[in-house]
């Protein structure tokens, strides 16, 4: 998940320059004359007091008040695109309140913040994923020859990482649709594309934002009482991952909560979007206008579909309470198409595919969390650019995303199993909210200024997938 544009010798992305803490050039020559005074004196006295005095000046430099705002400084600096992590940030806390209810309670006890992020928060993610795709193969400018193939097996290798990952937390029963596991599907179905001209991504991405919600809808109704309900069947009999989660292969691709076929589109903009010059403010600027056009014209030609033109009668009269549940829906129409359903667009009628209800895979879903997406990440790197220190805790968040999203999903598990009751740590689950949000912003934000490194799981998934490209010939 890093989004480091520049390589560094070893052939590893460059995420931060090192830490400031060099001498001045004039105290630098002092210490040098004493330093060899020393030598040639072969004084053991001189070299204890020339130790005690490098001790001396080690503390004065650790204890002066200029020491972390210079730590700060090079944390926040370097070749990272920070509104990149920004904006992972804002999709991952927007993932927090899905989950565990962070915002606040309207008059009909509803979360205010719900309806905004509901499926937008997990479409940014996605895209950010075709983004740092693009970034870790190039991203304006695209490796070539033998680096990109190294640059491809990180990216199917991270993908096949993430299977297990996941895997093992749709496990644990949290009432979470984990995202992790489709992304080995995501990154593996991207990489062909690696190579391919931004244009053609982005196409590729427009054409499957529209087709694929269609196809969805049709190969679905064939596996629902039809000619493809016994193979479906048979794959998932065979399928290990289906008896370990409950989730497969088929899911992945077609069924889940984020099947690929919906979902790539989100990937695959992102990907195209990784080509650019994301330090163009002109690009910035295009982002932030195209993606909130798409969204607008998504959104309202949605609305006129159902209301101009017939779809909320239709669906009205074919709306059934028992079926939408068994769905992931609301209890009445007007729930759902605020709420949204649980990845798919329901069968019982083809005016669904009219709605823009979140996480309905619909091409009016698509289109208009895609276009939020991208808005969202211009006007992240917009702002970024001038509110650097101020959204330093959220991009803390985005840098060390999977750690906090699987954190995240740990900390739910251990509260669904009342590990903690009765013990002196009850409070940190009997108010997830609040434990889930500040132990993400303060765990990332320390993480970051005092070891600078990546994440606990980015280290290893970046290190990994790194000497593994490399011994593939």
């Amino acid at each position: 998940m890093s989004n480091s544009t520049n390589p560094s010798p070893r052939g590893g992305a460059t995420d931060e320059p090192p830490l400031d803490t060099a001498a001045s050039p004039s105290s630098g020559r002092v210490n040098g004359r004493a330093s060899a005074n020393a030598s040639a004196n072969g004084s053991a006295a001189g070299s204890a007091e020339g130790a005690a005095s490098g001790r001396e000046r080690r503390g004065r430099r650790h204890r002066s008040p200029g020491w972390w705002r210079r730590r700060f400084r090079a944390a926040s600096s370097g070749d990272r695109l920070i509104g990149i992590d920004v904006a992972r940030g804002l999709a991952v806390l927007g993932m927090f309140v899905v989950h565990v209810g962070i915002g606040w309670s309207l008059a009909d006890g509803g979360n205010a913040l719900l309806p905004v992020v509901s499926g937008r928060a997990a479409a940014l993610f996605a895209l950010l994923a075709g983004v740092s795709i693009a970034l870790i193969s190039g991203g304006a400018t695209p490796k070539t020859g033998g680096d990109m193939g190294v640059a491809l097996w990180r990216v199917v290798i991270r993908g096949l990482l993430m299977l297990p990952l996941g895997t093992l937390l749709t496990m644990t029963g949290v009432p979470v649709a984990v995202i992790l596991a489709y992304y080995a599907v995501f990154f593996v179905l991207a990489a062909p594309l690696m190579d391919e001209r931004w244009k053609i991504v982005a196409g590729t991405a427009a054409v499957l934002g529209l087709v694929g919600p269609l196809v969805s809808f049709y190969l679905r109704g064939l596996i629902q009482e039809g000619p493809l309900e016994g193979p479906v069947a048979a794959i998932n009999s065979y399928d290990p991952l289906v008896a370990w989660s409950g989730e497969g292969i088929v899911d992945f691709l077609l069924t889940g909560s984020y099947p690929a076929i919906t979902w790539m589109p989100f990937v695959l903009a992102g990907l195209a979007i990784g080509r650019l010059d994301l330090r163009s403010v002109k690009v910035r600027w295009a982002l932030a206008g195209v993606g909130t056009a798409v969204a607008a014209l998504s959104y309202t030609g949605s609305w006129f579909a159902l209301n101009a033109f017939g779809g909320r009668e239709r669906l009205d009269s074919s709306f059934d309470a028992g079926y939408m549940a068994d769905q992931g829906g609301a209890e009445t129409l007007d729930a759902t198409l605020r709420e949204g359903v649980a990845g798919t667009v329901p069968l019982n009628d083809w005016a669904w595919l009219l709605t823009a209800a979140p996480h309905s895979g619909s091409p009016f879903e698509v289109y208009g969390a895609g276009g939020v997406a991208i808005a969202v990440l211009g006007v992240a790197l917009l702002v970024s650019h001038y509110l650097r220190w101020a959204l330093y805790p959220l991009a803390s968040v985005g840098a060390l995303a999977l750690t906090t999203y699987v954190g995240h999903v740990l900390l739910i598990w251990v509260g669904e199993e009342g590990w903690l009751a009765g013990t002196p740590l009850r409070f940190v689950t009997d108010n997830m909210d609040w434990s889930v949000l500040l132990g993400a912003l303060l765990f990332a934000t320390a993480w970051r200024l005092l070891v600078r490194r990546r994440g606990p799981l980015e280290g290893p998934l970046h290190g990994v997938s790194m000497w593994a490209a490399k011994k593939i010939p």
